[in-house]
């Protein structure tokens, strides 16, 4: 099995099915081809919510608040305007804040990116703590990050102790 259907087998409850995203306006307006993997991701998981903790965006969400490209414009500017640790670690893998595709965030305002990279076989996944300097770099898809998380194969500087629960779950929202 893949770590998307490892993924897809936690407990869900909610909408089943595909998740609706709009690619052809989140990539024009982020300036960005998204790899494959990652837009099946979030045809599966877009809006999804992981332990009643850490929600996935979706392109083109009614909620601005789950919206991937909404999200990912407020987080670009946030960190350009912080986390000077962030900035450092981003240049050093010859990019920057305003490439960072916010995917994801928590109800403690931690944000996780996608670091792109013009090999889609070498983008990565960050995470920064809301409030803090923690983060957590993973060198692989987000299906694998998640998954590594919620399995604590992982364990992250971000997250708090009590994620994931003992036994994972999500919640299915693909139209919110």
């Amino acid at each position: 099995m893949t770590d998307l259907e490892l993924l897809a087998a936690f407990p869900a409850t909610g909408e089943a099915g595909l998740v609706p995203n709009d690619w052809e306006r989140t990539e024009a307006a982020l300036g960005v081809t998204f790899p494959s993997a990652f837009m099946r991701f979030l045809d599966v998981f877009g809006g999804a919510k992981f332990d009643d903790f850490l929600r996935v965006y979706r392109a083109g969400a009614d909620n601005l608040n789950a919206d991937l490209l909404t999200r990912t414009q407020q987080a670009r500017k946030t960190m350009a305007t912080t986390r000077p640790h962030i900035q450092k670690l981003l240049a050093q893998r010859g990019t920057g804040t305003s490439k960072l595709i916010c995917w994801g965030g928590t109800d403690n305002a931690d944000m996780c990116f996608l670091i792109p990279h013009e090999d889609y076989r070498k983008w990565a996944v960050l995470s920064v703590i809301g409030r803090g300097s923690e983060y957590d770099l993973f060198e692989g898809p987000v299906e694998s990050y998640l998954l590594r998380i919620l399995r604590r194969d992982v364990l992250s500087d971000v997250f708090p102790d009590d994620f994931p629960d003992e036994a994972p779950s999500y919640e299915r929202h693909p139209h919110i």
